[in-house]
């Protein structure tokens, strides 16, 4: 592992854990009980299945920042 791939991870997981973020706010607000609807719902219909794509994109923008400052911490900046 060099610096130059701890920060193309870095990226790589931010952008799937935004991605995983926009899919739980999709199954949070047009998820029910009968399937997908177009209508905006103030509550969630499914609330842990919401709960758990929200963990899970947490989790990739989690394993992105760790992967951010050990690139900073135990690499040198190449010139």
């Amino acid at each position: 592992m060099n610096r130059k791939s701890l920060l193309r991870f870095s990226l790589i997981t931010f952008i799937a854990g935004i991605c995983v973020l926009a899919i739980a706010y999709f199954f949070f607000h047009y998820v029910t009980d009968s399937g997908i609807t177009l209508i905006h719902q103030e509550e969630a219909g499914k609330p842990f299945v919401t709960s758990l794509i929200g963990q899970l994109g947490v989790l990739f923008i989690f394993s992105s920042a760790a992967s951010l400052i050990s690139s900073f911490v135990f690499f040198k900046e190449q010139k």
